[in-house]
């Protein structure tokens, strides 16, 4: 499952959350710019 984080507060959003709120923003701070968490196992990739 995707989630997203606020930029200003650091607030942890999933996209069930985003879904209840018209538009797209925070629903602590009302920030609209939300970042996509990075997954913590890293993909490897063959170099040529």
């Amino acid at each position: 499952m995707t989630k997203y984080i606020c930029q200003r507060c650091k607030n942890e959003i999933t996209p069930s959350e985003l879904r209840l709120l018209p538009g797209v923003k925070c629903p602590k701070c009302s920030n609209r710019i939300l970042m996509k968490q990075r997954s913590l196992i890293a993909k490897p990739v063959k170099a040529r």
